[in-house]
This record gives structure tokens, sequence and C-alpha cells, in this order.
């Protein structure tokens, strides 16, 4: 009997040996596998672009394993000081082969506040995944049902100039591809979400903003896709969709930068192109528009490659000649002219001398080009001295403009930007640069502003995750009689939005939900 149980004992030992290395193998081709096909974070996202103390905000992981095995994952949800969650922190995750999970928690925040939350994917031994993402929580404020959202509330200004953005409107239903450069930089996700600027609330959001903010008109890029015949147009929904069916249409001015610098498609093929196609469309469709931008009663057109048109139209002679005529197809229209405004954001005298031959009446920079990644401090005093400088060339009266960041559509070159305070000093001093020349002149009636809504290209003024309101309050701090203290609504205060169901939904099939 003896025997016979130290066999079974024996046999007992050796089948837990060999279970133990089984595991063990498992192990380490579990950890083989990792190393070779390791899961992957493919999102971690806001489902919400940010919302106020005391609310929930949503998060969402999206969890893949590429390898050819099935997988037992952890996945920890790691949060700062201040912030806590409805459940757990940690989930248990198997997936089989080429499966993809979507987790999703719900966040609450004790105070307001611009955090980093951590999502980190592990097994027994590693992590494997790991993921940031920045979250905004903004004062708290209950929430009230409206049945539209409330009337801009304008408040006096106190300066006469007249504050314009660049706005760059590439946001339509459709365009899902340019939001990856944002996917990248979630701190760059707007108030409105990944929105579709086709909808005329997004262009009512963007005029209560702006008006209640010190903003007075928007500069549209403008698009053409063909020439040398009726004009065919692109990107032009922020206006005819959006814009021309807002509410709040009469409280925001506009005008068009025609963006001509694609050769043969985006400018005129001739004189009697630009004269019977172009320049008829836009006063039809534009210049004649009661919120359209006009200075002393001549309408406010900007050029981005004003020297194109030389090209286009045979020589510099013949550019003045065409711009001659379309001052007085203005005037033939009621008006006192036309203002014709050409982008230049360098120095060379001798491509201004060519601006000024071809007949504009200013010079004006989209943005600055302000090189070698500068601090703060360097991108204010880089652009503060171009500005000064072209001044003092004295070859072509500029409409001054300032930049609030830049970083190129996939972070090349020089990236910089300057955080709320800083561009409110940059505001400052432009402002008081520009009250100081002529004011019979636009140049010392006006100032622009770098950009309202480039999203991609790294500039941009809007509501957005990392500093909230922080840029437009800059700008209302430096153009209004304005007290610090004031409430900025986003849609969810009101029960309106989201803005981005098109691209939820885009991605939600992208995600094979």
């Amino acid at each position: 009997m003896k025997n016979s149980a130290n066999r079974i004992v024996n046999k007992v030992i050796l089948y837990f040996g060999l279970w133990l290395c089984l595991v063990s193998l498992n192990g380490l081709a579990q950890q083989s596998m990792d190393s070779d096909s390791p899961p992957r974070i493919v999102e971690f996202i806001g489902n919400q672009p940010m919302t106020r103390v005391g609310r929930p905000f949503e998060v969402l992981g999206v969890i893949s394993n590429p390898a050819k095995i099935a997988i037992n994952l952890t996945a920890t949800l790691k949060l700062p000081e201040g912030i806590h969650l409805e459940g757990m922190t940690v989930r248990s995750v198997k997936l089989s082969p080429d499966e993809k999970v979507t987790l999703r928690w719900n966040l609450f925040s004790d105070k307001p506040q611009y955090t980093e939350i951590l999502l980190e994917v592990s097994n027994k031994l590693d992590i494997l995944a790991a993921s940031r993402l920045p979250v905004r929580f903004l004062p708290k404020m209950e929430k009230f049902k409206a049945s539209y959202i409330p009337d801009p509330q304008p408040l006096k200004k106190n300066s006469e100039l007249l504050v314009g953005a660049h706005n760059c409107p590439l946001w339509e239903a459709d365009s899902y591809d340019r939001w990856s450069q944002i996917l990248k930089h979630p701190e760059r996700t707007p108030a409105m979400g990944f929105y579709a600027q086709e909808n005329p609330e997004v262009a009512d959001w963007e005029t209560k903003w702006a008006a209640e903010h010190g903003v007075d008109f928007f500069i549209y890029c403008w698009y053409r896709t063909e020439q040398g015949g009726p004009v065919k147009q692109m990107l032009g929904s922020a206006l005819h969709k959006a814009l021309f069916n807002s509410k709040f249409q009469s409280q925001m001015k506009f005008t068009i930068m025609w963006e001509n610098q694609t050769k043969g498609k985006a400018g005129v093929s001739n004189e009697d192109d630009l004269m019977n196609n172009l320049l008829p469309f836009w006063m039809d469709n534009y210049f004649k528009r009661a919120n359209y931008l006009v200075v002393d009663n001549k309408p406010v057109l900007f050029i981005y490659r004003p020297e194109f048109l030389v090209d286009d139209l045979g020589s510099v002679e013949n550019v003045r000649t065409a711009f001659d005529k379309m001052r007085q197809a203005c005037r033939d229209a009621g008006f006192a002219g036309l203002l014709l405004l050409g982008e230049y954001r360098y120095l060379d005298p001798k491509h201004l001398e060519l601006m000024k031959n071809i007949g504009l009446d200013n010079t004006f920079a989209y943005c600055w080009h302000v090189q070698n990644s500068p601090t703060p401090q360097e991108a204010i005093d880089t652009q503060m001295n171009d500005i000064r400088t072209t001044q003092k060339l004295g070859i072509l009266p500029q409409v001054v403009t300032v930049s609030q960041a830049w970083s190129g559509w996939s972070d090349e070159g020089s990236i910089w930007k300057l955080p709320p305070a800083e561009f409110e000093t940059l505001l400052r001093q432009a402002k008081g640069f520009v009250e100081k020349l002529p004011k019979d002149q636009l140049s010392g009636r006006m100032l622009l502003l770098d950009n309202w809504n480039e999203w991609a290209e790294g500039h941009y003024l809007l509501p957005y995750t990392e500093n909230g309101f922080g840029y437009l309050d800059a700008i209302r701090k430096v153009f209004l009689n304005a007290a610090d203290k004031h409430t900025d609504l986003i849609p969810e205060d009101i029960g309106m939005g989201p803005y981005e169901t098109s691209y939820r939904e885009w991605l939600a099939k992208k995600r094979g939900q």
C-alpha cells in the first residue's frame, strides 16, 4: 500500500511539474507574441470635446489584438488628483486573434481643470501599450434648455479698430481625413468636436463666440476649382450652406481671401475670365450682401498669391489694368471702388515693390513664419520686428496680422505656440502699433488674427480642449470694455450639439462597430 501511495504521489508531482512547464511555456509564448505582435491602443479619445464640473466626461479606449493567439490583458485607467469615475479603473480583457474591443468610462472632476489621464494595457509581466488623453472640465454650470443658441451679447469696444480673423473652411462632413492630425493632437479638439462646418448652427456658435470676444469679421479662404469658364468652387459650404443660412449672420461681417495658388485651376485664364466670370460671381454672391465687409463703401478683397496673376494675365501692367477695371466695375455697381490686399509674410523689398506695381492697396500676412521653433517671447519679438520692418520699408502699406502658433500639417519645420497670456501680450503690442498709424489708411483701422480654425496646421483661436476659451478671452481683454468674469456657453450647456454626428458614424464604421 505504501509503495502504491508513493507511486500516486510521484505521478501527481510529475503531472504538476508538467503542468507548470506548460504554463511557463505558454507564458513565454505569450511574451514572445506580445513582443512580436503586441496589443495596440487603436484609439483613446473623449466621446465629447469637453464638459463641466459635475457632468460626466465619457472616454473611449479601443484596444486591438493583432497577434495570432488569444491574449488576456488588463486595461488600467490612471487618473490625476481631482478626477474620479463610475465603476472600476481596472478592466480584464480577453481578445481573440485580430479582435478589437471598445472600453468606456465616465469621468467626473471635483474642480475646473485641464489635465491628462493615462490608459495602460498590460499582461501579468509588462505594460504592453499606453496612451494619454487630455481632458478639460469647465467651471460648474447648470444645464438649461433653450429653443436655440442665445443671441450674441457683444460689448462696446475700447478701440475703433476692425478686428478680423482668418477662417479656414476645410471641415466639411466628408473631409474626415483632415481631422487625422487632430487625433494625433487631442489637446486641439474643438469645443464643437469634429464638426461639420456646413451646419448653420456651427456658424451661429462661431458668430456668438466671435461677437462676444471682439472679433468683427471673418476672412474665409475661397477656392476656385476650374478657370476659364463659369465659376466652380470647393469648400464653400461654410459660407453658402452655413453662414448664409444662419440666424445671426447679420451680426458677423465676412470677406473672402482668393486662394489662387493652384496654377491653371484656381486663378484666371485671361482678363475676360476675371471680368466676366469671376468678378460677377463675387459681386452677386458676396460684395452685394449686407454682411460683406465694406470699408468707405469699398468691398475688401484679400488675394493669397497676387504675384501669380502676372503669369495669368501676361504682365505687371496687365494686372494693374485689370485691377483698375475691377474697381471701376465696383463703382458701376454703386460702390466707391474696391480695396485689394495681397498676402506676403516675408521682408524682400523687391517682392513688395512688385505688389505695389501691380496695383494692390495693402499687403498683409496670412501668418508669420517664425523659424527655429522659438520660445513664446522669441515668437512675439520676431513678429513685432517683422511688422516694424515692413512699415519702415514704406513700400506698400500693411494691414497687421498677429499669429498665435504654427506646427504644419505633419508637425514639420518650426513648431511653436503662444499660450493665451503671451498671445494677449502680442495683441497689446500690435494694437498699440496699429493705433499710431494714420486713420485715413486701412492700415490704421484694421488688425488681423491668425487663425480662427487651422486645426491641422496648428494655429487656432476657437475654444478647444487645452486652453478652453483662453485665446478668445485674451482678445476680449484687449479690445473690449469687459470685466474678466463672464460666462462662455458651450453647446452641451443648452442641450445642443453634437456637431460631429457624421464623423462619429464614420469612426464607428472604421472600428467595425
